[in-house]
């Protein structure tokens, strides 16, 4: 094979060897699924939290259910990564009203990792805090970067409620109001070193 290089430059002819070799190893990366390699974000921190602060307050009155609640994180894209936490009543009642939580069920439904193996019995109101450690599902550290944080809220008969907010995590340490609706009230994040 001749090479393509005289005294240190390029020649035509070398230039579009080398353009054309380029051209056909993209496309035939692209037609076999093979992405271009790209540099790894930065992993989550073992040493940081994220702690989701929320209240809930039962509007209404006399005898009302308590609610459903499920707290978890998606990616940037929407995409679910892990359920934190999952209040509902013992089965076999409690499946039957799961559904209202209608976006993580939907999620669930679809992703069945999503799903944990241990959820809480429904609280009464007050404020509760939920600790997300930077796994996914699998138990795998995520990368840095925008994460949404769902917290969910439904009963039987009553109202729906959902705080969804997208939160960057990084190396900064954060705390961050992300709202509130309906029975969910003051929904808060606070990105930190572990407690």
């Amino acid at each position: 094979m001749r090479h393509s290089i005289k005294n240190g430059l390029i020649t035509r002819r070398g230039f579009l060897v080398r353009s054309v070799t380029a051209a056909f190893s993209l496309a035939l990366g692209s037609k076999l699924g093979l992405a271009a390699t790209t540099p790894a974000k930065p992993q989550w921190s073992a040493t940081n939290e994220l702690t989701v602060t929320f209240t809930t307050a039962l509007s209404g009155f006399g005898r009302v259910q308590r609610p459903y609640v499920a707290v978890w994180i998606e990616d940037a894209l929407g995409n679910p990564i892990r359920t934190l936490s999952l209040w509902m009543l013992s089965p076999p009642r409690g499946i039957r009203y799961l559904e209202h939580l209608t976006r993580w069920y939907n999620e669930a439904v679809s992703t069945p990792s999503l799903v944990p193996t241990i959820t809480s019995p429904t609280p009464i109101p007050g404020t509760y805090n939920v600790i997300w450690d930077g796994k996914n599902g699998k138990g795998s550290l995520v990368e840095q970067g925008d994460y949404y944080v769902c917290v969910e809220s439904a009963r039987q008969n009553g109202p729906y409620s959902l705080v969804r907010e997208k939160v960057t995590l990084g190396e900064a340490l954060f705390k961050q109001k992300l709202g509130a609706d309906g029975e969910l009230k003051d929904v808060t994040v606070e990105f930190r070193k572990h407690a």
